[in-house]
This record gives structure tokens, C-alpha cells and sequence, in this order.
């Protein structure tokens, strides 16, 4: 089971590409967290994972402290395995709250959008000003307490000419050790934009080729996933998200989505699949589940359709309204990091390269 727990609509930031709704003062219950968490433990699955959302999560920190331990008592008391996230934007991670966090077993995703120049283009404080400096001493919070935690950039249009510079900056100056690039699908991306972003992944490929060859590979997302998808001759089906079976998001109201990315205002009612307190409408949720994966006549014929997120239901809804049809940029991207992770990967491995081997091979 993977919960998402949205615990505010409120954030400090504004982004310009946020999918997360109107920023407003709304906040989940500790009741309601504690209900969501019950719900949740009773579908009794093998294993849990609690991720913790906004909004900005970390604006709400005495509620994700007290959910935190409900979480690892429910966890302890059926005796499942139980996974804690949580996604921020680094403005409010402190070194003290970073040591919690960590002591808890947390695994941290930070949104940062690489160096200061792309990072401005697209994350300013609510207020306009730069939430830059905030964001780097986050990083370094996290840098001193993570053993492993992933950095996560998202390509738009506004500082796409930014996106390899930014990303050799968090790889190389501020050593993260994984980079996920995470492009805004739901905007337009002009020609100009589409070759920016070409030439910013064949840059990112090159280093990630530098990287190791001299023995200090980095994690990067969209050449990662595809030489795996490269080696498994596609996306298996544990690979998904489960959506909707396995996998939901509770707005801080108690309503329930299958996806943190489609909560927004929390006011769609075609995808809000029940409540905490009544529990699944099974005719909503069953009605969604039928529709996953890619029924795209476009897609049918590609020889990388196999290898393609096209199946990611919320994705595909924000872009077309349809949970099985994609969208052009995915298109782009996918074809795009497909071309990039082969690429590189083909030419470590008839180089032999030991940690390429080792990553990939002797695992």
C-alpha cells in the first residue's frame, strides 16, 4: 500500500508550474490523518508506504511528527514492513528537522530546480522574491543527514535553456546523489523549447558518461529508468503505479484521489474515489481502474511503446482527460530519453565499466 498524505494546500513557494491547486490556509485533521492511516493498514497488503505531501508538508511539522508515530505503531502492532517519505521544497528543513527525520528512516525528495538561474526562472517565494539561498540550506540539511535522498527538478519552458548547467550544478558542486528531471507536461513547449530540451539530456548524457568513467556515477532519473527498461525489454507490470488498488492520496479534507498529482483544489469528483470516514465508492473506483493503461491508436505501433510511461493514468488525464490516452510531450520525452539512455548505456557496457556493471548487471 502507498498512502499520500496531503497535509495542507498552503505553501511559501509560487512555482510556476504547480499542479497542487489554489494555495489556501486548509489543513488535514490530526483526526483525519489518523483515519487515513486506518484505512489504509485495514486493506492489510504486505508492506506500507506512508509519503507525506502538500502543498508544503513541512509546514505542517507537528502533524507530520504525530502521524509519523501513528504510522510506526499501526506498522509495529501488524507486524508490516513500513516505508516513510516525504516530498518538500528544502525551505524549512532545518539540520534539526533533517536529524528527525532521518533517525525515522525517511526517505526525502527536495524540490530544487538546479542552479540560481534556473531555480529563480521557476520557484520564487509566495511573496515573488527568490527562495534560492533558503533551498540550498536545506540541501545542505539533507546533505549532512541522508546517506541517500533524491533532488527533484522540474523542466518547463521558463528554465529549460537552464536544465544541464542546473543539473551539473546539483550533481557536481552540491554532490546529490540522484537526480530526478521531472518535465511539466501540462504546459506548451514551443520548437525553440523542444530543442533546448534535446540538447540539455544529450549534455546530461555526456556527464553522466563522465561520471562513470571516472568512478563516481550519479543517479539520474530518465537515463536510469530507461537502460533498466532497456534490460527488462519493458515496464513490468509491478513497475506501474497501482492507482487506485494499492496506491491513494488523501486530500486534506479526507477525500481520497489514486494520485497526490490530481488532488488539486480537491473539487473533481470524476476522480475522487471516496472519503476516509465511508471509505472507497467502489462504482468511481473500479470505473477508473477498467480505464489504466494506454489505449492510444498512436501508440500501438511503436516500437518503444514498451519501454514508454505512457501508462501513467494522472499524467494522462491532466493532459487529454482520459486516463489511457497520452499526450505529445510524453511522446517527445520518452522517445527522447529512450535515445540518450541507450546511448550511454551501450557505451559503458562495451567499455566494461565496472560501476556500470556492478549497477546494472551483478544486481
Amino acid at each position: 500500500m502507498n498512502l499520500s498524505l496531503s497535509l495542507t494546500h498552503a505553501c511559501n513557494l509560487g512555482c510556476v508550474y504547480c499542479y497542487a491547486g489554489t494555495k489556501r490556509a486548509v489543513t488535514m485533521s490530526a483526526a483525519t490523518g489518523s483515519q487515513a492511516l486506518a484505512f489504509a493498514f485495514a486493506a492489510d497488503e504486505p508492506d506500507m508506504q506512508v509519503g507525506f505531501f502538500g502543498g508544503e508538508p513541512l509546514l505542517e511539522w507537528k502533524l507530520l511528527q504525530q502521524l509519523t508515530g501513528e504510522a510506526e505503531t499501526m506498522a509495529t502492532e501488524r507486524g508490516v514492513p513500513l516505508k516513510k517519505t516525504v516530498t518538500t521544497n528544502a525551505t524549512l528543513l532545518t539540520p534539526e528537522r533533517a536529524a528527525w527525520l532521518a533517525g525515522h528512516g525517511f526517505y526525502v525528495g527536495l524540490s530544487i530546480d538546479g542552479n540560481r538561474a534556473m531555480h529563480e526562472a521557476t520557484r520564487p517565494l509566495a511573496g515573488g522574491a527568490s527562495s534560492f539561498d533558503a533551498c540550498m540550506g536545506g540541501l545542505d540539511a539533507a546533505l549532512t543527514a541522508f546517506p541517500d535522498f533524491e533532488v527533484i527538478t522540474v523542466l518547463d519552458p521558463a528554465n529549460i535553456r537552464y536544465a544541464a548547467a542546473g543539473a551539473i550544478f546539483l550533481g557536481d558542486e552540491k554532490r546529490v546523489p540522484r537526480l530526478s528531471l521531472n518535465p511539466n507536461f501540462y504546459t506548451e513547449w514551443s520548437d525553440a523549447d523542444l530543442g533546448a530540451w534535446e540538447q540539455a539530456f544529450e549534455t546530461l548524457g555526456d556527464w553522466y558518461l563522465a561520471r562513470y568513467r571516472a568512478g563516481a556515477p550519479v543517479g539520474l532519473n530518465f537515463v536510469d529508468s530507461k537502460i533498466i527498461t532497456g534490460l527488462k525489454d519493458g515496464y513490468a507490470c509491478g513497475d506501474r503505479c497501482r492507482f487506485g488498488q494499492g496506491e491513494m492520496a488523501v486530500a486534506p479534507s479526507g477525500r481520497i484521489y489514486p494520485c497526490e498529482r490530481l488532488i488539486g483544489d480537491d473539487d473533481n469528483d470524476e476522480v475522487c474515489i471516496g472519503t476516509v470516514a465511508k471509505g472507497f465508492d467502489e462504482t468511481k473506483r473500479f470505473r477508473l481502474l477498467a480505464a489504466r493503461g494506454n489505449r492510444d491508436p498512436e501508440c500501438q505501433d511503436c516500437a518503444l511503446q514498451h519501454r514508454c510511461m505512457n501508462w501513467c493514468g494522472c499524467i494522462n488525464y491532466t493532459l487529454t482527460g482520459s486516463i489511457d490516452q497520452t499526450g505529445g510531450a510524453v511522446c517527445f520525452h520518452e522517445q527522447l530519453a529512450v535515445r540518450v539512455a541507450d546511448r550511454v548505456g551501450h557505451a559503458l557496457f562495451e567499455e566494461g565499466n565496472a560501476p556500470f556493471v556492478e549497477r546494472f548487471y551483478e544486481n
